[in-house]
């Protein structure tokens, strides 16, 4: 067999500039944007996991949408969720069409500051030039309080990094439609500008207690798009097995079992889980942690 290159440059195939995971995280933290599927049984510890994680992540806004929100308050209370921004009927599907809207409305406040910003430094520009093309319009704009203002926006000109967490959902209209699953297709493209800025996008948080059932089941477009899993305490050999051919493209299945023994070893309890990260890091040294803080090197 002979393998002959092709040194014409058109038919190299050229990454694009920027990346799939467009926010900068604590070095200790996952990736971000993300989808992340928190699978256990109740009172296994999942809810406390993942609002660590999420509050350790430091997300501007977050929506929630959860049936058993207000017996979860003093958890959910750490992470300084807007009222509007819960909504406990999971079998509304304008939910998630209403997710959307707000994060196109974010884009569009800070397309507003962009442009004002912009227009607000031509202006300053101008004055100082002692130009005479300076409107009366821009200059009443900007002027407050017998002096010029600078624009302002509530995240001082960056993107927004928006999250949401789907609780206690499994068996809900949310589910077995259509919207939630491509919602968490596009996640990142969510809310995307006319230029090459990359788009607001949300991170997705999903807490599950079946990772798949027969009925209510977490949807195969969702799990196939996961960037990390916390799988906790399981004695359903078929799930993890499930779980384990999954992510087949990542690790083999008997090395995913040691790992798994590993991290549910009694010295981690309480609540021992394991942390898959798929699209690690470059500095973390492996794709496998027992909870948050302990690599598993394989």
């Amino acid at each position: 067999m002979k393998i002959i290159k092709i040194k014409n440059p058109k038919m190299q195939i050229k990454k694009p500039k920027g990346s799939a995971f467009a926010y900068e995280t604590n070095e200790a933290l996952p990736k971000a944007h993300m989808i992340s599927i928190a699978v256990s049984k109740r009172g296994a510890g999942k809810s406390t996991a993942v609002v660590s994680m999420i509050e350790n992540l430091k997300f501007d806004r977050i929506f929630v949408i959860s049936p058993t929100f207000k017996s979860n308050s003093i958890l959910m209370n750490q992470l300084n969720i807007e009222k509007d921004d819960v909504f406990e009927d999971a079998d509304d599907l304008s939910i998630v069409p209403k997710i959307i809207h707000e994060l196109e409305l974010e884009r569009d406040d800070l397309v507003r500051y962009l442009k004002e910003l912009a227009e607000y430094s031509d202006m300053l520009k101008k004055i100082h030039n002692n130009s005479t093309l300076l409107s009366d319009d821009i200059l009443l704009k900007y002027f407050y309080n017998n002096r010029f203002e600078k624009p302002y926006h509530k995240y001082g000109g960056r993107n927004p990094f928006c999250a949401l967490l789907i609780d206690d959902c499994q068996h809900s209209k949310l589910f077995t439609g259509k919207k939630i699953s491509n919602l968490a297709i596009k996640h990142r493209h969510i809310a995307p500008f006319e230029t090459d800025r990359p788009s607001i996008g949300i991170s997705m948080f999903f807490l599950v207690q079946n990772y798949s059932c027969i009925s209510g089941s977490l949807p195969k477009s969702i799990r196939n798009n996961a960037t990390n899993l916390l799988l906790f305490k399981n004695k359903d050999l078929k799930e993890l097995e499930k779980i384990s051919v999954e992510i087949g493209g990542e690790v083999d299945k008997e090395t995913f079992m040691k790992v798994y023994d590993q991290a549910m070893l009694p010295e981690h309890n309480p609540n021992p889980f394991l942390f898959v990260d798929l699209h690690k890091k470059d500095s973390h040294p492996s794709m496998f942690r027992s909870k948050f803080d302990k690599f598993i090197v394989v």
